[in-house]
């Protein structure tokens, strides 16, 4: 059934249909331009990767007939091209990402204005229309990682999420994240479909982390730095072991988490009289609920920190603060401790590696089979250089790097193999593994 937001609007099927007149409609419905105006003419671009992965997205500036206080520039949100996890699953997502801008702001994490936030599952019709926060605010695009001080910015607003939701795995809390479709972490439809998805792609994400002279390890291979050449292969032999702690009915605690937050989708606009936190998010699409240090491990893991953030003291000094502010303040976990936060912490540090190894094993097979796509260099076996490469695939070779340079040193730093080793395998449930071709053999 159509989302209520649908009622005489008939929705886009992909980025082609948010025309000059579909924007007129969605403008004039949500009070942006008065009923006599419209837009007569748009300009179009891309986004490039900072649209994700999960959804097509496009810059939308409109020329309007008549003089309006409305803005000029616009983004708008689409079923994306490339379908890199079932068709199912990313339709889930787009439930989530849609509902998400409906959810009262003051339960919620800071985001833009949207103008349209609306589905049709059965016309297999999704979009979003929203302002475009570029306009006004610092895109953290991760050509620009966050340092100290913006990390911390962002705590008080993360903890006001954290204690908003707290215990949201039971009562009307869990009732309500549940009608958005956001389910835990741990649930056995959320962990079961990593497991099938990550045997597709470990190996292959495997061989590339260990890779001596790739531009992605940076001189760092995990080979070296973590002392094993199968890290993701160990982790995907033991995800139910890894995450068991991590189930509320084993003592973990519960609140909403982002799912996603990391530098392209986060813009900064302090002094802002509409966005007193000084920075916004968008992209809600992978939110779930699990441990309270899940969006700062999140964030803390996702290549949009600097180095400087993540290496040593400063990395325990925003753990820290983050406890101590929601500690202040919670009502359900006042017998939280440092210890199991730091715990928590480690599991959910995880999360992205997770969506690289399952949901990327679309773009390492691209590259290990097809010699397409941004990892061709690595494991395309015709000698691409990243000069045969667009500027797309650059740039997403660029947030790559500091990724694996991010998880390589928390993970040395933390433990992570030893802590691998001491849990049992489960093969139960795991898709099928992938043979590499023989050039990788």
């Amino acid at each position: 059934m159509p989302d209520n937001t649908t009622a005489a609007l008939e929705l886009p099927r992909s980025l082609d249909d948010i025309d000059a007149a579909f924007m007129t409609h969605v403008l004039r419905r949500s009070g942006a331009i008065s009923a006599s105006n419209e837009v007569v003419s748009q300009e179009e671009k891309g986004v490039g990767m900072t649209a994700g992965y999960f959804s097509a997205i496009k810059k939308v500036r409109c020329v309007f007939k008549e003089p309006t206080d409305a803005p000029t520039t616009y983004v708008a949100k689409a079923w994306p091209s490339l379908e890199i996890a079932p068709k199912e699953s990313i339709a889930a997502m787009f439930k989530k990402d849609i509902k998400g801008y409906q959810v009262p702001a003051a339960q919620f994490y800071p985001r833009p204005k949207t103008h349209l936030a609306a589905f049709d599952e059965d016309a297999d019709r999704w979009v979003l229309i929203m302002e475009d926060a570029d306009s006004y605010a610092e895109h953290k695009v991760h050509e620009s990682e966050l340092n100290f001080d913006e990390v911390m910015r962002m705590i008080p607003g993360l903890v006001d999420v954290a204690i908003a939701w707290e215990g949201a795995d039971e009562g009307e809390k869990a009732s309500q994240l549940s009608a958005l479709g956001v389910d835990l972490w741990t649930a056995p439809e959320n962990i079961g479909g990593y497991k099938a998805l990550m045997p597709g792609g470990a190996a292959l994400f495997d061989l590339v982390t260990c890779l001596d002279d790739s531009a992605l390890s940076g001189g760092r291979p995990w080979s070296t730095h973590l002392g094993v050449t199968d890290f993701c292969q160990m982790m995907t032999r033991r995800l139910d072991a890894f995450f068991e702690p991590a189930k509320p009915e084993n003592g973990s605690t519960c609140t909403l988490a982002h799912g996603d937050l990391r530098g392209d989708n986060l813009f900064f606009c302090e002094g802002h009289s509409h966005y007193p936190q000084g920075w916004l998010c968008i992209d809600y699409q992978l939110m779930f609920r699990g441990p309270v240090p899940s969006d700062l491990a999140y964030l803390m893991h996702s290549g949009s920190v600097l180095p400087e953030v993540y290496r040593g003291e400063n990395h325990r000094l925003i753990q820290r603060a983050f406890y101590d502010q929601f500690m202040a303040r919670t009502q359900r976990y006042k017998t939280y401790t440092f210890e199991k936060f730091l715990d928590e912490y480690l599991m959910m540090s995880t999360v992205q590696l997770l969506y690289y190894v399952g949901f990327g094993a679309a773009i390492t097979q691209a590259g290990a089979f097809n010699n397409d796509l941004g990892m061709r260099i690595e494991l395309g076996g015709k000698g691409a250089t990243e000069a045969d490469l667009p500027p797309e695939e650059r740039r997403q070779r660029m947030w790559w790097a500091k990724t694996f340079a991010n998880f390589g040193e928390s993970y040395g730093a933390f433990g992570m193999v030893e802590r691998l080793r001491g849990l049992p395998e489960n093969h139960e449930g795991l898709g099928p593994w992938l043979e590499l071709p023989e050039h990788l053999r």
